[in-house]
């Protein structure tokens, strides 16, 4: 007697994926390293050691008129006091070990200061021409933004749906504002740091999809007929 049989589904299940490794152990030392660098480049400027201070900070006259355009880079260095250089370590440190560990040297810190300049030089094309802008925001959110959109491709074991939750619900938590509109901060910065920041994850997963995905670990699932 024939009896018809219901076999049960099979998929298969990532369990495991380049997110799940063990970050570089050396992580820790070159975020520290470039957390001392920052220190350093305000203690030089708060100092005036070998008369820096002028030479530092970025406006849109000394940049694009005088054609200044090193300060892009070098006022990233420069903080107004200890509490805006704490404000922009604390994630510029948390965020740099997550990249440097799983990622590599060429994307952070070499890619993400490089981009904080370009950023700082699109900021200040519509600034006005004696307004310095300065710190390390704009590297900040690039951060964010690049290991969002890395965190969204890589980590495939949720649903796109889950991942986007959680990627939008870090966002808003991490860098939408707390405090009500100060002037004396460059939103202009954040803005244009995470958007870069978003294409940058964007291009780096698209030149190494490949070896992001030979960590990939799944599983064949069944589940049990109805």
């Amino acid at each position: 007697m024939l009896q018809n049989v219901t076999l049960p589904k099979a998929q298969l299940v990532v369990t495991e994926n380049w997110l799940t490794r063990k970050p570089n152990p050396n992580a820790i030392i070159v975020t520290l390293i470039s957390i001392l660098i920052v220190v350093l480049g305000s203690y030089f400027h708060w100092n005036n050691l070998y008369g820096v201070t002028d030479l530092m900070p970025a406006n849109p006259h000394t940049v694009f008129i005088k054609h200044q355009y090193w300060r892009a880079w070098t006022s990233l260095f420069v903080h107004g006091d200890f509490k805006h250089l704490g404000s922009n370590l604390f994630l510029f440190g948390i965020l740099g070990y997550f990249l440097a560990g799983y990622f590599n040297l060429l994307f952070f810190p070499l890619t993400a200061f490089f981009i904080g300049g370009l950023t700082n030089l699109i900021v200040l094309s519509h600034m006005s021409p004696h307004t310095s802008l300065i710190g390390l925001s704009g590297v900040v959110y690039w951060m964010g933004g690049a290991w969002l959109v890395l965190y969204f491709f890589i980590e495939n074991r949720r649903s796109i749906w889950q991942k986007a939750i959680r990627s939008i619900g870090v966002a808003l938590l991490l860098f939408m504002p707390s405090e009500a509109f100060d002037p004396s901060i460059s939103y202009d910065s954040h803005f244009v740091g995470f958007i870069l920041g978003i294409f940058a994850g964007i291009i780096f997963y698209i030149l190494n999809r490949t070896e992001l995905r030979s960590a990939d670990v799944s599983l064949i699932s069944f589940e049990p007929p109805e």
